[in-house]
């Protein structure tokens, strides 16, 4: 009787990885395929142009930032301590709102991206269920919920390639 069962669970497993071989399963990376498209990459240049104009008010204010606390070191000895208590104050202010600036541009930089993504998704979905059906593939994963995998397997630059052929 354990001679039978050995054999039979021998059996299915390998009846299991047959399945498994036969199956095609691969990846695909969805924000580096929409960003890496023709149409992607100038909507991120034209993001990066309004983002660069809010960087440089964030240099700015960082500057300010840093006289300031120059000006604290460097005469801070000789200052009363009324003035002295007001610098120091204005320093933290400025670090309060260079840090909330800050905070502002990367969920902007986040929201912008999603927007960016959202708006090429159908796109996205067409140039998928079009790859789908001439590789025949059974399942697509998200390449970053994958550990490790051969890089055959990973099929965003088709997809980039596919997006990039589908005209509006």
């Amino acid at each position: 009787m354990k001679k039978f069962l050995v054999v039979l669970v021998g059996l299915l497993m390998a009846q299991s990885l047959m399945a498994a071989e036969s199956s095609k399963v691969v990846t695909v990376d969805v924000l580096r395929a929409v960003m890496t498209t023709e149409e992607g990459k100038i909507k991120i240049e034209k993001l990066k142009g309004e983002f660069e104009k809010e960087k440089a008010g964030l240099e700015a204010l960082n500057m300010k930032g840093q006289k300031l606390q120059e000006r604290i070191q460097k005469d801070g000895a000789v200052m009363s301590a009324d003035e002295r208590h007001k610098l120091e104050k204005e320093l933290m202010e400025i670090a309060q709102e260079l840090k909330f600036k800050e905070q502002q541009l990367k969920q902007s930089g986040q929201a912008d991206q999603r927007q960016v993504v959202e708006s090429m998704l159908p796109k996205f979905q067409k140039a998928m269920k079009e790859i789908i059906a001439e590789q025949k593939i059974d399942m697509v994963l998200r390449r970053e919920a994958v550990l490790d995998l051969n890089p055959s397997l990973d099929i965003t630059d088709q997809v980039v390639e596919k997006m990039n052929a589908i005209k509006d």
